[in-house]
Parts: structure tokens; C-alpha cells; sequence
């Protein structure tokens, strides 16, 4: 499983609540300062471990449509989910889902990264950030940390595809 969010939002609350409620139920989940080899290029490590989940969760804040980073690691989920069949889980903490779905031509990289932003990667951000905020997720806005996970976990992880968690158990 892999978890993409943007450290400076969630990194030290709600991700490292979730990454460990997944580890204590056996679920080898990725998470970068934990998983990724010193030494070794980081775009690799986290493509690598991206294509080898069968499931993604990605943690949309405030701050995610900032980071390069997140933006090119949420193509590469969305690649692996067309390509492969990855499920997609979004979980929207501090940003409203809607806005996300709705991005229009107004909202423009340029001016979020103030420099020159390559079009066809800002089609690209703007495609899978519509497409992923698009799935059924969680406003964890309206639930507490602890329903949100025990629903995550529970109802979406483990009644409606069983054959998954216990595929990531272990590996």
C-alpha cells in the first residue's frame, strides 16, 4: 500500500495515525522516510514502490497541489490505476473535495509555482487531480481520526476486497 500526502499538512498527524493503524494490522505499507533506501534516487524508489501497490491512498491537504512532488507522484497512481487496476482512495484532510473536482483553466501552476510551468504537465496535474478527487473518498473534516480510520480500513480495505489487505500482509 502506498500513502502519498504532503509531509509539511499531515506528515506528523494524520499520516503518521494512519501509517501506524495499517502496520499494526499487518499491511506493509509505504511510507518515505520509513521505506526509501539511503543513497538510492528518490523519483525511483517512490515510482518503484507506487508500481509495486495494489492499493494508494492519496491524503489531498491544503498544501498538496504545491509540491512538484505530489503532483507527479499522483500521475503515476493514476497511470498504475488505469494500467493495472490500482485502487485509489482518496482521503481529503482541510480541502473541500469539490474544488479539487472542479479545477478549471483559471487555476494555473504558473502562478501556485511562480515560474514557467510546462503545459502539458499542468494538464497532466490538473487530469489526475480531477480524476482522483473524483473517487469516493473521506472529508475527514467530518469524521474524527479514529472513525476515519477504522472506515478506511475496515469498510473499504477489508468488506469490499478482502483478497487485497491480505495480498499486503507481509510483503
Amino acid at each position: 500500500m502506498f500513502i502519498s500526502f504532503r509531509g509539511v499538512d499531515t506528515r506528523k498527524n494524520f499520516v503518521s495515525h494512519l501509517y501506524s493503524a495499517l502496520a499494526n494490522a499487518g499491511v506493509n505499507t509505504f511510507l518515505d522516510d520509513e521505506k526509501l533506501e539511503r543513497g538510492q534516487q528518490l523519483q525511483t524508489e517512490l515510482w518503484h514502490a507506487i508500481e509495486g501497490s495494489q492499493i494508494s491512498i492519496v491524503v489531498f491537504s491544503e498544501n498538496y497541489i504545491y509540491s512538484t512532488w505530489c503532483l507527479d507522484e499522483l500521475i503515476k497512481i493514476m497511470e498504475c490505476h488505469a494500467f493495472s487496476g490500482q485502487v485509489v482512495l482518496p482521503v481529503f484532510f482541510d480541502v473541500a473535495p469539490w474544488f479539487l473536482r472542479n479545477l478549471s483553466d483559471d487555476v494555473s501552476f504558473e502562478v501556485i509555482f511562480e515560474k514557467d510551468s510546462d503545459l502539458h504537465r499542468e494538464k497532466q496535474w490538473k487530469k489526475a487531480l480531477s480524476k482522483a478527487a473524483g473517487f469516493a473518498g473521506w472529508d475527514v473534516s467530518r469524521y474524527r481520526y479514529a472513525y476515519a480510520f477504522w472506515f478506511l480500513f475496515n469498510y473499504q480495505i477489508v468488506f469490499v476486497n478482502p483478497s487485497v489487505v491480505f495480498s499486503c500482509k507481509g510483503i
